[in-house]
């Protein structure tokens, strides 16, 4: 009943429809709209322009109906834009598929286009904090060239720079020193008209690169003072442009260099006298560096609030490079021809021969030392290493047991197409050579191994030869078994045969073609049919019984 009297009643009615009409009044609306704010937010430029990026493609407006909807919307701010253009900008993938981009240099005006702009009747719309791309042409140039000469203080040869983006001439215009174009324009300008530049200040740019500086010591070689402060710098590699020039004087306040860095930038400049504000003071008595503020005492340092503590590093020395050379452990006073590879080959067929003891005998100093090692993962999988597994992991000190080893071993055959060869070490009396590759026991391409030997080679004087003092060996097995040839499907067998008795290749080499191109037949046949005519393909690739001339 209670409910029925409550329905019937006006007053409740009336109470009700007061509370629905307050929950769609303009506070409620307001209070709704600052709720969602956040979501429209346009983050704060350091330049104070802003990109407004319109996407009406689809829409059937004009850019001038699209902007008089905008002013609309902004009302009763003024709509006040820059660089109007159609389409978007290239430097970000996201803002190129706009339909037309305008700027404003108002962060107000921004935000209640952002906020504004997504409310119909108005198109879709972005915006956020990045500067316009500037195109330099003759009239810019002539324009940066008149503010550049606004700020030449003749007297001192000193360019001021700082804050140059809001510089009131540039009212209507935007230029920042961080675009390549326009730096480059900048350092154009300066080698033109202040050659003798001594000093310039670059504080409050936004500046993270430093490349358009590249030949600054030709282009500006009086140029020893430079402040960079306020910037936005955060390795010290975009300082090596300034490393020809003869810097006296630098400023790296307030950017993101990593810690310390004060230290580093003491080695890459060494003729600095003062860093950051502070004199680099270098006593001849004690081989430091102190940066002090003054030249009378360094404890008031520690009653400063400057952000550069006191450094203390070890004696700069500046970074000379050494002349290119073929190798900086040998001298240049010793002869070129060491005959290095005439005595690895020589040794290396000595090995394969088959007296081993004899024919080696020479090589090896009467007090060698000669270790071997063989590889860990396979010593265990099998019966390859019984020749030299008596002889692992033990010292050998003279002679004669070290060419007893080596004739306990299998007969060998090394192959020169794997050998590669290092010279690491070249003395007048001592020679360190490095040489790897693989061998064949036995003959047989299914036992092959891999060797790592390294030798000191020593004499007694110039005249004498030099022979093996010291030697490590080091053997594994080519992968993880023992090779197998491969093993060839019945359409492969069949192709290589085919090929095989049309242009009278072994069977082999055939084989071989047809791997080289993924098994394609003609591939394969074009590949020979080249080779064939620059006469790249060797005499014993063809069979015995061939012709004169294969079939083609």
């Amino acid at each position: 009943m209670s409910n029925k009297k409550d329905r019937s009643n006006p007053d409740s009615s009336e109470d009700t429809a007061k509370n629905s009409a307050s929950s769609h009044s303009p506070a409620s609306h307001n209070r709704k709209v600052r709720r969602s704010h956040w979501r429209y937010t346009v983050p704060i430029s350091p330049y104070g322009w802003y990109r407004v990026l319109v996407f009406s493609q689809y829409s059937g407006y004009t850019v001038q109906q699209v902007m008089e909807k905008l002013r609309e919307a902004v009302a009763p701010r003024k709509l006040k834009y820059y660089y109007l253009h159609e389409g978007g900008e290239h430097d970000v993938e996201r803002d190129k598929r706009a339909a037309f981009t305008f700027y404003v240099d108002s962060y107000k005006l921004a935000a209640e286009l952002q906020l504004r702009g997504h409310q119909p009747p108005v198109v879709g719309l972005r915006v956020n904090d990045r500067p316009p791309m500037i195109e330099v042409d003759e009239a810019y140039k002539w324009k940066l060239r008149k503010v550049i000469m606004s700020r030449y203080d003749a007297k001192k040869r000193c360019l001021n720079l700082c804050r140059f983006y809001a510089d009131d001439q540039w009212r209507g215009e935007f230029c920042a020193l961080q675009q390549f174009e326009c730096f480059e324009a900048t350092i154009d300008i300066m080698e033109r008209e202040f050659p003798q530049l001594r000093r310039l200040l670059l504080d409050n740019n936004h500046m993270c690169h430093l490349g358009g500086f590249r030949g600054v010591d030709q282009r500006l070689p009086r140029l020893h003072s430079i402040s960079l402060q306020h910037n936005e710098l955060k390795t010290l590699r975009e300082l090596r442009v300034f490393q020809r020039l003869h810097l006296t004087e630098l400023s790296l306040k307030r950017n993101l260099l990593p810690r310390n860095y004060e230290q580093q930038v003491l080695v890459m400049f060494p003729s600095l006298c003062m860093l950051n504000g502070r004199c680099v003071r270098r006593s001849p008595s004690v081989p430091t560096v102190n940066l002090c503020d003054n030249e009378s005492d360094l404890d008031s340092i520690h009653n400063t609030d400057s952000d550069v503590e006191l450094v203390s590093v070890t004696e700069v020395k500046p970074i000379v490079l050494p002349e290119p050379r073929v190798t900086f452990l040998a001298s240049h006073t010793l002869p070129k021809p060491m005959g290095v590879r005439k005595f690895v080959r020589r040794y290396i067929k000595a090995f394969d021969g088959g007296d081993r003891i004899t024919s080696l005998q020479r090589f090896y100093q009467s007090h060698v030392l000669v270790s071997l090692t063989l590889a860990k993962e396979h010593a265990m999988l099998g019966t390859w290493t019984a020749p030299y597994a008596i002889y692992s992991r033990q010292l050998l000190a003279c002679r004669e047991a070290t060419l007893h080893m080596f004739a306990a071993w299998p007969t060998t055959v090394h192959l020169p197409g794997t050998m590669t060869m290092d010279l690491t070490l070249v003395q007048p009396l001592m020679l360190c050579v490095s040489i790897t590759g693989s061998f064949e026991e036995n003959g047989s391409a299914n036992h092959r191994r891999h060797y790592m030997r390294s030798f000191v080679l020593t004499r007694k004087d110039d005249t004498a030869d030099f022979r093996i003092a010291n030697e490590l060996i080091y053997l594994s097995r080519v992968g993880r078994g023992e090779r197998q040839p491969p093993v060839l499907t019945p359409l492969q067998s069949n192709l290589a045969a085919l090929m095989s008795a049309e242009t009278q290749l072994k069977l082999r080499w055939s084989s071989r073609f047809l791997r080289d191109t993924n098994w394609d037949y003609q591939q394969a046949m074009l590949a020979f049919q080249t080779l064939l005519r620059r006469c790249q393909i060797p005499e014993n690739a063809f069979r015995c019984d061939a012709k004169s001339e294969p079939n083609l």
